[in-house]
C-alpha cells in the first residue's frame, strides 16, 4: 500500500512539473542565447526567530461605572473620540446627592451655635465652680480658728456652730457647683460629637455629589458607550469604556515548550499585516501561567504610540531565538506559476532550465529555498519575462 501511495505522489509531482513547464513558451530553433544576471545559491547565517501570535490591546482598558442611583443627565462623548485626562465625560442627576449635601451643611450650622453656646455655659460653670472653692476653703479656715478657740474657751458652742454651719453649706455649694461644670462639660462633649458626626455626613454627600460628575482618569479614546441621557443608572452600572492611548502593546501567546527564549526588556520585531506597518518592540511581561488547553503562555510587548494600530488587530512577534544556516535568494528570482514556485537554474551547457523549489518568505526582498536548488547553483536573477525553459544564456557578471 505503501508503495502504491509512492507511486501516486511521484506520478502527481511529475505531471505538475511538466504541465508548469508546459506553460511556459518552448524556445524556438530561431531563439538566440540571452544575457541574464545571476546570483549564486549560498548558505547564510541568519538570525533564527521564533513567531507568536498576538492582538494589539491598550496598556489600560478602563470601564467607569456608576456609584450611585439614578438617571443620566448629560453624555458628552461619543464612542471613538478621544479624551483629555480631567475632560467632563457624563454628568448624572445630582439633586438628591446635592439634598443629602446641604441637610448636612445644615446640621453642621445648627451644632456650630450650640457649640459656641456649650462653650460659653461650660466657661460660666467653671467660674460659678472656682468662685465655690475658694468660698469652701474659707469657711473651712474659719472652722479651724473657732474649733482652736472654742477648745481654749474663747467663744461660745453657738459661734462653733455657726461657723461649722458655714463650712457645711460652702461644701455642699461647691459640690453643686462640680456638678454643674460636669454637666456643661458633658453637653460640651456632645455637641462637639454631633459636628464630628454631621461633619462625616457632609464629607459623604459632597462625595455623591463628585459622584454625578465623571470625569477621564487618562488620557484615550472611548472605545464604548452605553448609557444616553435619560438612562437610569445604578451602582455599578458601565457607563463608558476608555482605552489609553499612550503605550499600546501587544498581547501574544508562545508555546510553553519555548518560554525559554523570551526575557523581560527583549528587542523584538512586531508586524502587523492588518496595517502593514511594523516596528520596534519591547517585552514588558511574561505571564508565568500556562494555559492547560493551548499550552501557552502569554507575554506582552510594548510598542510605539505612533502607530496608531486598532485594538484588538492582529500582530506577529518574531522573538530572536539564536542562528541558524539558510539558502536565500532575490525575490525577484522566483517565478509563479499557479500555485508553484520555480526558479531559472544555469546548467553545465549555459541554459536555463526552469525548476521547481520549495520557498518560504523571509523579508520584503529575499524568500529562504527549503528544496529544489542546491548550494553554489547559479539562478537567474531577475527573471526575464521571455526567458523560457531551455533559453541558451550568457551569464553577465
Amino acid at each position: 500500500m505503501q508503495k502504491l501511495s509512492l507511486a501516486i505522489l511521484l506520478i502527481m509531482t511529475s505531471a505538475l512539473f511538466y504541465g508548469a513547464c508546459s506553460e511556459a513558451p518552448k524556445p524556438t530553433s530561431s531563439q538566440s542565447s540571452m544575457t541574464v544576471q545571476a546570483v549564486m545559491a549560498q548558505y547564510q547565517e541568519v538570525v533564527a526567530t521564533i513567531q507568536a501570535p498576538g492582538s494589539v490591546q491598550p496598556r489600560n482598558r478602563i470601564t467607569l461605572s456608576s456609584q450611585i442611583n439614578g438617571f443620566v443627565q448629560i453624555v458628552s462623548v461619543r464612542a471613538g473620540e478621544v479624551v483629555a485626562a480631567g475632560q467632563t465625560l457624563i454628568t448624572l442627576d445630582a439633586r438628591d446627592a446635592q439634598s443629602q449635601k446641604d441637610l448636612a451643611q445644615a446640621s453642621i450650622d445648627e451644632a456650630a451655635a450650640g457649640l459656641e453656646e456649650a462653650r460659653k455655659n461650660a466657661q460660666i460653670a467653671a467660674e460659678m465652680r472656682n468662685a465655690a472653692k475658694a468660698s469652701n476653703d474659707l469657711a473651712a479656715a474659719t472652722f479651724q480658728r473657732f474649733q482652736k478657740l472654742y477648745d481654749s474657751k474663747s467663744v461660745s458652742p453657738q459661734e462653733l456652730d455657726e461657723a461649722r454651719a458655714r463650712r457645711d453649706g460652702a461644701a455642699a455649694d461647691l459640690a453643686a457647683k462640680e456638678t454643674q461644670v460636669a454637666a456643661a462639660q458633658d453637653r460640651l462633649t456632645q455637641v462637639q460629637a454631633r459636628i464630628a458626626q454631621t461633619g462625616a455626613q457632609l464629607r459623604r454627600a459632597e462625595v455623591l455629589v463628585g459622584y454625578t460628575v465623571l470625569r477621564a482618569p487618562a488620557s484615550g479614546k472611548i472605545s464604548e458607550r452605553q448609557v444616553d441621557p435619560g438612562s437610569a443608572i445604578f451602582p455599578g452600572s458601565p457607563l463608558l469604556v476608555l482605552e489609553t492611548i499612550a503605550g499600546p502593546q501587544v498581547l501574544a501567546e508562545i508555546p510553553t515548550a519555548q518560554i525559554a527564549a523570551l526575557r523581560t526588556g527583549m528587542e523584538v520585531e512586531v508586524q502587523m499585516p492588518d496595517s502593514g506597518k511594523d516596528a520596534k518592540g519591547r517585552i514588558a511581561e511574561i505571564i508565568p501561567l500556562s494555559d492547560p488547553a493551548t499550552h501557552t503562555v502569554r507575554f506582552k510587548v510594548d510598542i510605539p504610540s505612533g502607530l496608531d494600530a486598532p485594538t484588538g488587530s492582529f500582530a506577529r512577534v518574531d522573538i530572536p531565538a539564536g542562528a541558524r544556516r539558510v539558502l536565500l535568494i532575490p525575490t525577484k528570482a522566483v517565478r509563479e506559476t499557479g500555485q508553484l514556485s520555480g526558479v531559472f537554474v544555469v546548467d553545465g551547457n549555459s541554459r536555463a532550465r526552469f525548476r521547481l523549489v520549495k520557498i518560504a518568505p523571509y523579508d520584503a526582498e529575499h524568500v529562504e529555498l527549503l528544496s529544489g536548488v542546491e548550494a553554489g547553483e547559479k539562478i537567474v536573477n531577475p527573471i526575464p519575462d521571455e526567458l523560457t525553459d531551455g533559453t541558451t544564456v550568457e551569464v553577465r557578471s
